[in-house]
């Protein structure tokens, strides 16, 4: 596979060490937010890869992780091996809890935020003086999230000819 969980997983393992440094300048936490970012990334084009999207269409969505979010709703799980035949549809990750005891905590929103004002990432979160986003440790645990679900069900997740025949 062109993507790959484990580099996903190494990108929060970047970012869990930074988090943990003593030095807490609006830097560290850039660079904790963009880690996280990327890890989202690589990890919802891994999981479309395995599903059937190929590498030139997933390239084609570029770093735009609403519409990596978008295509993930296009798939389905399938063959899950939870003792029963049915099918779930895998925009299920996008309704995972983040941010715990909020409306708004969700994959889905955390990674629809640029559709609400936040920086887009990568560039406005990569240069510029002000960031406006999530705090870095919540993209982070949604990077978590993301990465733990990806894992979980990338054996199973297929795009859906059928429903979607063209993407």
């Amino acid at each position: 596979m062109h993507y790959s969980l484990e580099f996903g997983e190494r990108l929060i393992d970047a970012a869990d060490s930074l988090a943990t440094e003593k030095n807490t300048s609006d830097e560290v936490g850039r660079a904790v937010l963009y880690l996280s970012l990327l890890s989202c990334e690589i990890s919802l084009k891994a999981l479309l890869e395995k599903a059937g999207f190929s590498v030139k269409e997933l390239k084609s969505l570029s770093h735009n992780l609403s519409g990596l979010a978008k295509k993930i709703c296009l798939c389905e799980l399938k063959d899950t091996g939870i003792g029963c035949s049915k099918n779930y549809s895998a925009s299920r990750l996008l309704s995972k809890e983040v941010i715990i005891n909020t409306s708004n905590g969700t994959v889905g929103t955390l990674l629809n935020a640029e559709n609400d004002g936040a920086s887009k990432y990568p560039n406005e979160i990569r240069y510029g003086e002000l960031i406006r986003h999530f705090q870095p440790l919540e993209m982070l645990a949604c990077a978590k999230v993301v990465s733990v679900w990806a894992k979980e069900n990338i054996n199973y997740i297929n795009f859906d000819h059928d429903v979607h025949p063209t993407r």
